[in-house]
């Protein structure tokens, strides 16, 4: 038996690590992708709106992260399976290509559509990212 609160530190200190002291891998691995998405995204921001937006982010991958931690070593039933519709896509559309993992765990979706949202969470990421370079010449070329 695991101590519940130590699950719940970890997995506050980075979401993922409760999962993982406790053994649950694949969810683990999963909520450690998305909370490094957020982690990159908040070290590649300058502005505070980004950090403001990227911290609600990190909250809702870590306070579920941690309530489930706690009641999965404590033996309670889990309140938060993480891998509802809603919440998959909410993942997806703003942590990017780090939730793919928890859309391929989540037994609420097709395959057919597993593959279609990757493809397209992987076509907005490089979207945006050409966007971002495209527009970053053009302030550049401004600012000469």
């Amino acid at each position: 038996m695991k101590d519940p609160r130590l699950a719940l530190f970890y997995s506050v200190i980075a979401p993922g690590l409760g999962q993982l002291y406790l053994g649950d891998r694949a969810k683990g691995w999963t909520l450690l992708c998305m909370a490094a998405g957020v982690v990159v995204s908040l070290i590649v921001s300058h502005t505070v709106m980004a950090w403001f937006l990227m911290g609600g982010i990190y909250l809702a991958v870590m306070i579920p992260a941690a309530l489930d931690a706690f009641q999965t070593a404590a033996g309670q039933p889990r309140t938060f399976a993480g891998n509802t519709i809603p919440y998959v896509i909410l993942m997806l559309l703003t942590v990017g290509p780090f939730a793919i993992p928890l859309l391929w765990q989540s037994p609420r979706f097709s395959k057919t559509a597993k593959i279609l949202w990757t493809i397209l969470v992987i076509l907005i990421a490089f979207l945006a990212i050409a966007t971002l370079t495209f527009m970053a010449s053009f302030f550049d070329s401004l600012m000469k």
